[in-house]
């Protein structure tokens, strides 16, 4: 996420987190295949850029307007027409010939459709971390700081102390890239509530979030 209104977490004023009927994948089916087509995208290399950071390229009142998987429409479009697999025209023309009725093309393509299962079924656990920094039990704080793009470091958690509670392993540092920055360790950092947001008539919770070693220091 940015320093934007693409980082929500830990904000008010956006109604209930849990609301009826949120079990729910989907509430049409055309979400679904935007999150199929983002997949597809990915998978075969159709598109440039990450779309997580992409989508945080929205300007903030069409970002804040539009549903989850009409962001995720947005990226993808981007993403295509970036790598040049499609171009602005084409994508007009497509919308015309759909709005005046023609029905939407339909492609089987069985070896995509195998390796597409296959990436979206196989797990890939993260690597040793080997020597780390931090060890569990460690107590740390996040530290403070503003990045000039996509970080996976939220802004609610920034300047907290929190306790290491495991070494998950090695990933790729997503703020360079993104998606292609240097392997770093990832931890489960586990804060109290209250350390982050304050007192209230709630009960005390804990909130458990797997942060990148470069985000972290000695508390």
């Amino acid at each position: 996420m940015t320093d934007g209104v693409h980082d929500m977490g830990g904000m008010d004023g956006f109604g209930a987190v849990v609301t009826p009927g949120s079990e729910r994948v989907s509430e049409d089916p055309w979400e679904l295949r935007v999150f199929a087509l983002s997949t597809l995208v990915g998978i075969e290399g159709l598109g440039s850029g990450s779309g997580r950071a992409i989508r945080e390229e929205m300007e903030p009142a069409h970002y804040l307007a539009a549903g989850y998987y009409e962001r995720w429409l947005w990226s993808t479009e981007q993403r295509v027409l970036r790598r040049g697999t499609v171009t602005d025209a084409e994508l007009d023309a497509w919308v015309v010939r759909l709005r005046a009725g023609e029905r939407m093309p339909v492609g089987r393509d069985a070896d995509r459709t195998r390796r597409s299962l296959a990436a979206t079924e196989q797990s890939s656990p993260l690597a040793p971390a080997g020597s780390t920094r931090f060890v569990g039990g460690d107590a740390v704080r996040v530290k403070r700081m503003r990045p000039a793009g996509h970080t996976r470091c939220p802004r609610y958690v920034r300047g907290a102390v929190g306790h290491i509670e495991a070494v998950r392993g090695l990933d790729a540092l997503p703020d360079i890239g993104p998606c292609e920055g240097p392997d770093e360790p990832v931890y489960a950092v586990a804060f109290a509530s209250e350390g982050l947001f304050g007192p209230s008539s709630e009960t005390a919770w804990t909130v458990c979030l797997d942060l990148f070693e470069s985000y972290l220091e000695p508390a």
